[in-house]
Formats: C-alpha cells, structure tokens, sequence
C-alpha cells in the first residue's frame, strides 16, 4: 500500500511538473512569435515582475509612457520594431531619459547622412517640474558616434519643433537645421535655431548671422521707415549697411518727413535649403511690422545665408517681399 502512495504521489509531482514547463514554452513560445519586439518587451517588460512599486512609481510609469511613445513614433517613421527596439535600448544605455525624470517629446528618425544607417533626433524635457524654456535637452545620434547632447536655457524642448539636413554651406558636409517653436505671441511668434555642422563623426554648432540685442534669438535688425509719398517706405539693415525701398498698399498717412515707423518682431523663422547662383544657400526670413505695431504686417524680409571657408556667416542676398 506505501508503496502504491509512493507511486501516485510521484505520478502527480510530474504531472505538476510537465504542465508548468508546457506552460512556460508556451509563454517562451509567445515571445518568439513575437520576434525582435518580443525578445525587447521581454527584456523590458519581463516575465512577471516582483518589484512592483519601482514599476508603479512615476519614474517608472514615465518609463513605460517613454517606451511606447518611442515604439510608436517610430513606426509612424517607418522604422521595423526590431530596429526600433535597438534604437530605444541605446538611450537606455546613455540614460537619456535618466532613468524616468525626462519624458520624450519629439523624436525624427531617418539616415541624415545618407549612409544608409538611421539616425535619431530626439527632445526631452523634465518630467514632473514642466518649464516649457531651458527645462529639457535635444539629442543628436549620429551613426556610431558618441551622441550629441544640446542644451539651451532659451530653447524650447515640449515637442513643436522643425528640421531638415542639407549640406547649406556647400563643404561637402550634412547641416542638421533645427528650429523649436516657443510660446511668443504676436507677429509670427518665436522660435529657436540652431545648425549643427556633421564633420569627422563629430558635432558641433555653426553660427548664424545676427546683430540682436537679446540673447535668446538670432535675426538681423530691420529698420522700417515710413516715406513722405503715400504707399512708399524703406527697410534699412544696420548689419549690412543697406537700405532697401518697397510700397504697402494699406500704409498709414504719410509723414511730411522721412520717419522710423516700425522694425522686425523677433528674428529668423521660416528656414530652408534653396539655390543662389549655382550653390545651395540656406533661406531665413524675418516679419517686419510698421506704424501699427507688431500685428500690422508691413512686409517679410527674406534672406540668403552662406558661410565661409572658416565658418564665419555672410549674407548673400536680401530682399522684402511686399505685403499682398
């Protein structure tokens, strides 16, 4: 009879055991099926965790939010989840979003180079204290190289932000051009601009032609000036020492003198690659506001932007476009 209980207890010990490794081939099984995301949320995710309150916790939850947002994001872009996984396991590893303080909010994946490998760009900004200037920092991940960390007080890091990447200044070499749109009212509000030159798998920021008071942006200072004929006025450049005439179809009453009416709202906006003589320039352009104040459109002036062998900015050309 003992020997009969010694069997049965045996024989249901392995039943216990067969059903829980069926099982977990199954999950394993589930995982593969999955692929290369499987193989990453199972690395991320886990087999059932034990740490629930790290889990749980803000920094955790921010995590997961940063992760699936990332995962999404890139397939939006294009990017195969194997690839994507890899991707986001590289920011892990440089700590970018350190460790759930920083949440991701703007990310462009593509190959800026045209090496045929991705490349990322990527904005993060403190997660709990939101301050929508200096809060955060933009990331700049460029084939194998060391990332490329930005960080600016008056920049912009909630997500609304424009790039492209063009060799602008003609040395062979990719410019990744990068504007962050801010909170400015008025006019055509604000944006922060910034070029970053690619060169021996390094980084670094380029400069861009400027003569404004005030550190947080970057534009030429325009003159307007309000002409003693009806429709006529001039916009004056002090940086080039140039004066340019032009005519509004709606201008106000026309002074019995020559007399300053207006200026430029803030600096550059509006940036792009175009062609100028044979050779690619990069296009800003500036509102300019007349005797109404910033809201009274007077005309947009457009410049061309080129550099010079040691990096030092020109304008090639400027002009105003009248107000239709």
């Amino acid at each position: 009879m003992k020997k009969r209980m010694n069997k049965i207890i045996l024989l249901l010990l392995c039943i216990v055991i067969s059903s829980f490794c069926a099982s977990d081939k199954k999950v394993q099984a589930s995982w593969a099926k999955l692929g290369a995301m499987g193989h990453y949320l199972q690395k991320n995710e886990g087999l059932p965790r034990t740490d629930k309150g790290e889990e749980n916790s803000l920094p955790g939850k921010q995590m997961k939010e940063n992760r699936e947002r990332f995962l999404e994001e890139a397939g939006n872009q294009g990017v195969k989840a194997e690839q994507a996984a890899e991707l986001f396991d590289r920011l892990l590893e440089d700590d970018v979003f350190q460790k759930g303080a920083m949440k991701l909010t703007g990310l462009r994946l593509d190959d800026m180079d045209g090496n045929g490998q991705r490349d990322m760009l990527l904005m993060v900004q403190d997660a709990e204290e939101i301050v929508f200037y200096g809060s955060g920092s933009l990331w700049l991940y460029m084939n194998e190289d060391a990332p490329y960390c930005f960080e600016e007080e008056a920049c912009s890091y909630y997500g609304i932000f424009d790039v492209f990447w063009a060799d602008v200044d003609n040395d062979e070499n990719i410019e990744i051009v990068f504007s962050a749109e801010g909170f400015g009212c008025g006019a055509v509000g604000d944006s922060y601009k910034a070029v970053f030159k690619y060169r021996n798998n390094t980084i670094e920021r380029m400069e861009l032609p400027s003569d404004l008071d005030a550190d947080y942006d970057q534009g030429l200072t325009v003159d307007v000036i309000q002409e003693p004929e009806a429709g006529s006025y001039s916009a004056y450049c002090s940086y080039l020492d140039e004066i340019l005439p032009f005519h509004r179809k709606y201008g106000g009453t026309p002074p019995e003198t020559a007399q300053l009416a207006g200026g430029n709202a803030r600096g550059f906006y509006d940036l792009s690659v175009t062609e100028y003589e044979g050779r690619n320039v990069l296009q800003a352009s500036e509102y300019l506001y007349g005797e109404g104040g910033a809201a009274d459109c007077a005309g947009v002036a457009h410049f061309f932007i080129t550099w010079e062998e040691d990096g030092t900015p020109t304008v090639a050309k400027w002009w105003i476009e009248e107000e239709s």
